[in-house]
């Protein structure tokens, strides 16, 4: 009897333990815990729609992998396992208006903005850019921060009727906007025209879309406008030499040749192009992409059904 009772104790924990084994290691039970969480809540194909001027379009990357959209997509298909089809309606040159009327007189471009799941949107650039060059002179600064102060009045009205008529095709995918950047700061890193303008600029932005929904900003000013050069030191010697270079003073002729030069090899900001001395180079580029993604991965809409 001793020995009965024994071997009956281990017999009723072998079919508990057998019991236990089929509850929560059955396969048909496994595979409809670990896989629930899959197929309800995530896409398998992400739609992203990118408007704007030449930033958008990829205009100095010499790798020619599409500027930040090209690599945005792969970034997104490789770390979150999903398809991804990219539209890239960037046009080099394009104003916040410009941008606008391409996509009001467009069918195509509007089928895919109201299809899309993520809309990024590089403009402003073109904005400030067209008024800086009718007005930038040392000599006359109170007209140019007049003109600015008008300038960023009449770009406020004009994003805001961008992202109006976005929304009038696609009202809930995220749009993520890029901010601008000064790219000749490090030429003339001892004047403070072109930077505050920059980040006047970037601030008007910034009001703007402070009511929008759903829209994320994604800042860039610092990161490409100081490039390499980014500590304290750095930044003295630049407007140490830049002192030597430019005697303090910024004229239109000046201003136009540092971005607009066209014959120059080298570039002093390892994030632009040579090319130009205006856009990003491939690094740039990833730059972007990379601030890009660390916002998109923090409003993951565009993945979710």
């Amino acid at each position: 009897m001793k020995h009965f009772g024994r071997w009956l104790g281990i017999g009723i924990l072998v079919v508990l333990v057998a019991i236990v084994a089929l509850t929560y290691w059955h396969p048909g039970t496994r595979t409809v815990q670990t896989t629930r969480p899959v197929t309800t809540n995530r896409r398998s194909t992400v739609r992203l729609v990118a408007l704007g001027d030449s930033l958008t379009e990829g205009v100095g990357d010499q790798q020619k992998k599409g500027g930040y959209t090209g690599r945005i997509a792969t970034k997104i298909r490789q770390t979150d396992h999903v398809k991804v089809t990219m539209h890239n309606y960037g046009l080099a040159g394009d104003r916040s208006d410009q941008i606008e009327k391409r996509l009001v007189a467009s069918e195509k471009m509007q089928h895919q903005v109201a299809k899309a799941q993520a809309i990024t949107l590089t403009v402003g650039g073109n904005d400030l850019l067209q008024t800086l060059t009718q007005n930038v002179t040392i000599n006359q600064q109170s007209r140019l921060n007049r003109q600015l102060t008008q300038a960023e009045k009449v770009y406020a009205k004009k994003l805001t009727r961008l992202l109006g008529t976005v929304r009038r095709y696609n009202p809930q995918a995220p749009i993520y906007l890029f901010t601008i950047y000064n790219p000749i700061y490090v030429y003339f890193a001892n004047l403070t025209q072109i930077t505050n303008a920059v980040d006047n600029w970037n601030a008007t932005t910034q009001r703007t879309v402070r009511s929008q929904r759903h829209l994320y900003v994604v800042d860039i000013n610092r990161a490409l406008s100081v490039g390499q050069f980014k500590s304290v030191t750095q930044q003295a010697q630049l407007k140490r030499e830049a002192q030597k270079s430019n005697d303090g003073e910024l004229s239109v002729a000046s201003f136009q040749k540092q971005i607009l030069a066209s014959d120059s090899s080298t570039e002093l900001n390892h994030y632009l192009s040579p090319a130009d001395h205006f856009h990003p180079n491939a690094k740039g580029y990833r730059l972007m992409t990379q601030k890009l993604f660390a916002k998109m991965q923090t409003h993951q809409q565009c993945l979710r059904k």
